[in-house]
C-alpha cells in the first residue's frame, strides 16, 4: 500500500536541510565579518556580505598582481601567532585541522642597532595559500551570499534595514539585522550609515584613534641571499630608517613562486613613528602610495648590508608598490575594550572589529568579536531559529 502523501511531504522535509527566514547584511568580508556571517549562516540565518573592495579579507587580504606574473602579498596581517583564549585555540585547531592555515616556519630576527637577536619560540600560522583563504573558508557556506566591489549604503525603515548601492544608487536589499565591521563606516566621511540612526556606535567610535601604517610590496628579479623570513625592527636606530618590519613572502607555505623564476617577494611595513612623521600633512591617496614605495624600499636596499654583513650587488627590482593602511590597526577606547561586541538592540544593529576588547588590532580579537555579534542576534531570535 502507497505511503500518503502528506507523509511523504513530512519525510523530505526531515531530510532536506532547511532554512529560516531571518536575514541579515553583513558590512565588510575581514576576520570580523566572515566568523558573524559563518556563525549565523550554521544556525540557518541568510546572509549576505557586502565587500567594497576587489576581494575577500580585509586586513587579511591577499594582493595579487594583475599581470602574467601573478606576484602574492600577504600586505596586511603577516601571522597568527599563539592564542590568548580557549575558543581561538579551538578555531584555530580546526583551521590547522582543515588545512585552512599552516605554520610558517623559518628564521626570524629582531634587529635593535647592531643587536640582532633570533626568535624562534614564537607560533607563526599563515592562512594557506593566502592570509585572505582564511575569510574565503569561513564564507564559502549555502547560507552566504558575498557581493564583492558592493559599497552599501544602510537605512532603516519600519524595523527593517534597506541597503543601495553607494555608487549606482540600485536597492540591494531589505534586512532584518544589519552588522558593521568597518568602525569607519560611522564617520562623518563616510556614508554607510549616514541615514541610521545608530548614535551610540558613531559616538563610540570617535573616541578610537589609529596608528598610522605604510606597506610596500616588492619583487626582487632573484633571491637576497637574507638568511631571515621575517624581520622585526625597533624603530630606535636611525640606519634602520622608517622600517619596522620586513617578510620574505615567498617564504610562507603556498607563496612558493609556481613557475620557477627565482623571484623574490617581501612585504615591508612602516615602523609606527615613523608613519606618523611621514604622513603630516599628506591626504592623496595616490602621493601617499607612491612615497610608501619609495621610503620603504630605499630604507631596505640602505639597511641589506647591515644585515648581511657583506656589501653586495643587490638583484633588481622587478616589480614595487606602495599602500596605506588607514584604520586597520586601532587604538581602541576605554569603552571599546570592555565590550566583545556592541549590540543596539532597538535598531536590530550590531558593531563588531579587531577595536573590542582587549586583543586589539590581532585576528582573535576580529575573530571573537565577529562570533559575539553573531551570538548577539541568535540569542535575541532564538525562537526563529532552527
Amino acid at each position: 500500500m502507497p505511503f500518503p502523501l502528506v507523509i511523504i511531504v513530512s519525510i523530505i522535509s526531515m531530510l532536506v536541510p532547511t532554512t529560516n527566514s531571518l536575514q541579515v547584511a553583513v558590512l565588510g568580508s575581514g576576520i570580523a565579518g566572515s566568523t558573524a556571517a559563518r556563525t549565523l549562516a550554521e544556525r540557518g540565518v541568510q546572509v549576505t556580505v557586502f565587500e567594497a573592495g576587489f576581494g575577500i579579507g580585509g586586513r587579511t587580504s591577499t594582493r595579487i598582481t594583475r599581470d602574467e606574473c601573478r606576484y602574492q602579498f600577504d600586505h596586511g596581517a603577516q601571522y597568527i601567532g599563539k592564542p590568548k583564549t580557549d575558543v581561538f585555540k579551538d578555531a584555530l585547531g580546526q583551521w590547522k585541522s582543515d588545512g585552512w592555515v599552516k605554520e610558517w616556519s623559518g628564521e626570524f630576527m629582531t634587529v635593535d642597532g647592531l643587536q640582532v637577536t633570533t626568535d624562534t619560540k614564537k607560533d607563526r600560522w599563515v592562512g594557506y595559500p593566502g592570509m585572505h583563504s582564511i575569510c574565503r573558508n569561513l564564507l564559502h557556506h549555502k547560507n552566504i551570499q558575498v557581493k564583492l566591489q558592493t559599497k552599501a549604503d544602510a537605512s532603516q525603515n519600519d524595523g527593517s534595514w534597506d541597503l543601495i548601492h553607494g555608487k549606482t544608487k540600485k536597492h540591494l536589499g531589505t534586512f532584518d539585522w544589519l552588522v558593521a565591521t568597518d568602525r569607519n563606516s560611522g564617520t562623518s566621511r563616510r556614508r554607510d550609515l549616514s541615514s541610521a540612526d545608530v548614535k551610540e556606535f558613531t559616538d563610540g567610535i570617535r573616541k578610537i584613534q589609529s596608528v598610522k601604517s605604510l606597506t610596500a610590496m616588492v619583487v626582487f628579479e632573484k633571491s637576497l641571499n637574507l638568511n631571515m623570513d621575517g624581520i622585526q625592527f625597533t624603530g630606535k636606530d636611525e640606519q634602520y630608517g622608517s622600517l619596522g618590519w620586513a617578510a620574505r613572502d615567498s617564504s610562507k607555505p603556498g607563496r612558493e613562486r609556481k613557475n620557477n623564476d627565482g623571484h623574490e617577494c617581501w612585504v615591508l611595513q612602516s615602523h609606527p613613528d615613523a608613519a606618523k612623521e611621514l604622513l603630516k600633512g599628506k591626504y592623496k591617496v595616490n602621493e601617499i602610495r607612491e612615497m610608501a614605495k619609495e621610503v620603504l624600499v630605499r630604507d631596505f636596499l640602505k639597511t641589506i648590508p647591515h644585515l648581511t654583513a657583506r656589501d653586495e650587488k643587490v638583484p633588481p627590482i622587478v616589480h614595487s608598490v606602495g599602500h596605506r593602511w588607514g584604520a586597520a590597526f586601532p587604538i581602541p577606547s576605554q569603552d571599546s575594550t570592555k565590550m566583545e561586541s556592541q549590540c543596539i538592540t532597538s535598531k536590530q544593529f550590531v558593531a563588531c572589529g579587531d577595536y573590542f576588547r582587549k586583543l586589539s588590532g590581532r585576528i582573535e580579537g576580529a575573530y571573537l568579536s565577529g562570533r559575539s555579534a553573531a551570538n548577539e542576534i541568535i540569542q535575541l531570535n532564538d525562537n526563529e531559529l532552527l
